[in-house]
């Protein structure tokens, strides 16, 4: 019995901080939430007891999980969009992603780090919705803090160009990462 209150506590100690991760990563709640229940299961099929810092090795499983997840999403959007672009015929003045682009419902901040590169959306998440040190991040993503320093850099440089246009939101933007 306390070897399922130990998989519990695990559970309800870091799933907000999982699903968090994983959501900022999908932009999508319904992804999110498979991911996040994908992530526990992986974990809880590994030996969680002996991780020391289990936050960190739950948000590197998120992260990992996340980007293949990505690469695999961004496989099949290509080939569908292969083939949607293939049966359709389209004249010049049509927008072509607007067609096939499906826009929901985010914050513009959401939407900011949507734009971002991977690589860089997963420090600048780390970094701000889970408030790690730089060490931690490079633990996590397993690289360099240097690495860290400079992703988190380049992610604060095309943050403030994408919401140059938006004064407002650049304060807010500005007051977030001070």
């Amino acid at each position: 019995m306390e070897h399922f209150s130990d998989e519990r506590v695990l559970f309800q100690t870091y799933y907000k901080d999982v699903f968090r991760a994983c959501y900022y990563m999908l932009q999508n709640k319904y992804d999110a939430e498979d991911l996040c229940q994908d992530v526990f299961a992986k974990a809880l099929s590994e030996d969680f007891r002996a991780i020391q810092n289990q936050k960190s090795w739950l948000l590197s499983i998120a992260m990992n999980m996340s980007r293949n997840y990505l690469k695999k999403k961004k496989r099949l959007l290509l080939k569908e969009n292969f083939n949607f672009l293939s049966s359709k015929q389209f004249d010049n003045t049509q927008n072509i992603e607007q067609t096939i682009q499906i826009n929901e419902n985010k914050s513009e901040l959401v939407d900011l780090m949507n734009k971002l590169p991977v690589r860089i959306r997963k420090v600048m998440v780390l970094k701000y919705v889970h408030d790690c040190k730089d060490k931690e991040i490079a633990q996590i993503l397993k690289i360099p803090e240097g690495t860290v320093k400079s992703r988190h850099f380049k992610g604060k440089k095309l943050m403030e160009k994408f919401i140059e246009v938006d004064k407002n939101l650049l304060l807010e933007w500005r007051g977030h990462r001070e």
